[in-house]
């Protein structure tokens, strides 16, 4: 049997539970913060990606199709019936492909820092960093890796534990995880989604500038796009409890939360 991804679950899903979709480099503390919003309310369920944290590891190029298929492996592993997709930046593509192959799981989505596809200039830089970090390990492409993706924001706290848990990742998983990514596409299934879609973009973000997610909106046919000043690139983590409301708003249009 197939191991399944690393993952915790809070409080009892007894309805449709959230399932958090780290980005890129990241793993499941990167939803830490949002967690005390959503405990009592809904169910929870954060997970590694394939080759990030402490999930089982690839031995080639992870794609999207390959993260959807280990989240619905872990969806039935667990028993799990609905289930909202939250997803930030490649986080964003993967929930959205799983929406549009699993619809009849899932009643809402929302999608942070999104884009419809990898354009050029993205898998460029995608294959560059695989390509620095497979030579010199992760400090090869810090602190401009990190900094990007907090364009605005304070160097506090918050910045310096995502920075350790960046640096301290499996390089060569990192790679693989990277090249995975060099000609995602969701375009289609963004045309295929038909529930309740939030889309939640950063002001200052330039890795996925807000033109990004309004194209993305633009391909959805039920969607509403909110707008984050002060966010960058890692709306979740850089705003988490405005982030985590706005979540608690749209799935409580289809299932109201616990009291």
């Amino acid at each position: 049997m197939a191991q399944l991804l690393h993952h915790v679950m809070r409080g009892q899903p007894d309805g449709p539970v959230l399932l958090p979709i780290h980005p890129l480099g990241a793993d499941l503390h990167f939803w830490d913060e949002c967690a005390p919003t959503w405990e009592g309310k809904f169910a929870s369920l954060a997970c590694d990606l394939r080759s990030s944290g402490s999930s089982p590891r690839s031995r080639e190029p992870v794609t999207i199709a390959r993260h959807v298929a280990d989240l619905e492996a872990l969806r039935q592993a667990l028993g799990l019936g609905a289930v909202v997709p939250v997803g930030c930046a490649i986080g964003a593509m993967v929930s959205a492909a799983y929406a549009a192959r699993h619809p009849e799981r899932v009643p809402a989505l929302v999608l942070s820092n999104p884009a419809p596809r990898t354009s050029e200039q993205a898998a460029a830089m995608l294959r560059e960093r695989a390509e620095l970090v497979r030579r010199g390990g992760m400090n090869a492409i810090l602190p401009g890796a990190v900094d990007r993706a907090f364009v605005g924001q304070p160097r506090d706290q918050r910045f310096e534990r995502y920075l350790a848990r960046f640096a301290a990742q499996d390089a060569e998983a990192y790679a693989l995880s990277t090249l995975g990514l060099l000609d995602a596409d969701v375009t289609a299934d963004l045309q295929a989604i038909r529930c309740p879609t939030l889309i939640v973009a950063g002001d200052n973000d330039v890795l996925l500038p807000p033109e990004q997610a309004r194209a993305v909106h633009a391909l959805l046919a039920h969607a509403e796009i909110v707008l984050l000043d002060d966010a960058a690139h890692f709306v979740p983590f850089q705003q988490p409890a405005r982030f985590a409301k706005l979540v608690l708003d749209v799935v409580g249009r289809v299932s109201p939360p616990r009291e």
